[in-house]
């Protein structure tokens, strides 16, 4: 299993270690679903898929944690920039960030926990 990475132009995050299992891959898809006044389901597809990443950390440096910091502030800037994910397979995804805030705990001295919230895009 291959740690995971950011990658923003010519910025790079590489963690120093892998995340945690199990690693949820959710796909929705986005549709209005309501009942009509004779009792039948009325679907309205949106036409959108939505995939999302959901990356668990524990035990997580404070190196690691101080440079996530640093990414979700200034490269990523919250969610308001994409950037270049590579999974626990080594397979890259064009993904936003959509945790907010960003809370992880500090669980022992100098190692956190925590989890992001990436929107495949």
């Amino acid at each position: 299993m291959a740690a995971p990475k950011f990658i923003l132009g010519g910025n790079e995050l590489q963690f120093s270690r892998g995340i945690r299992f199990p690693v949820a891959k959710p796909h929705e898809k986005l549709q209005v679903t309501d009942r009509t006044a004779g009792g039948s389901l009325q679907i309205e597809e949106l036409g959108i898929d939505i995939k999302t990443r959901r990356l668990i950390f524990r035990n997580l440096p404070q190196a690691d944690y101080d440079a996530l910091c640093a990414w979700y502030d200034t490269m990523a800037a919250g969610a308001l920039n994409s950037f270049i994910y590579y999974d626990e397979d080594g397979v890259s995804m064009t993904v936003r960030m959509l945790t907010n805030p960003l809370d992880f705990q500090e669980t022992a001295h100098q190692r956190f926990a925590g989890e992001l919230l990436l929107e495949v895009i």
